[in-house]
């Protein structure tokens, strides 16, 4: 199972509107570690390697995690033979910058 940052409560200041924050987080049972929980490489740098090795089209470069990037991080995954979860965690990262 992947692992995936979940916020728990948000809660706005007393002092008037803004924008909420995050208080807590919770991982998903089952999963690995925090560590595999935030990316270790920004998009775009995953994005780039993505597209060079032809498992994302430029189109779905944009610089930020969207949907297609995800699934090319899992293909990109299951091909290297590691958990197949989207989030390019340390592993993920340290393969992507070899390829």
């Amino acid at each position: 199972m992947s692992t995936i940052a979940l916020p728990l409560h948000r809660r706005r200041s007393r002092r008037g509107p803004s924008a909420p924050r995050l208080l807590s987080v919770a991982l998903v049972p089952g999963s690995a570690s925090a560590v595999d929980a935030v990316p270790a490489m920004t998009a775009r740098d995953a994005q780039a390697r993505l597209v060079a090795l032809g498992l994302l089209p430029p189109s779905a470069a944009t610089g930020a995690w969207n949907p297609r990037t995800v699934e090319a991080v899992r293909r990109y995954q299951e091909a290297s033979g590691l958990e197949p979860s989207g989030v390019a965690g340390a592993a993920t990262a340290r393969l992507l910058r070899a390829a």
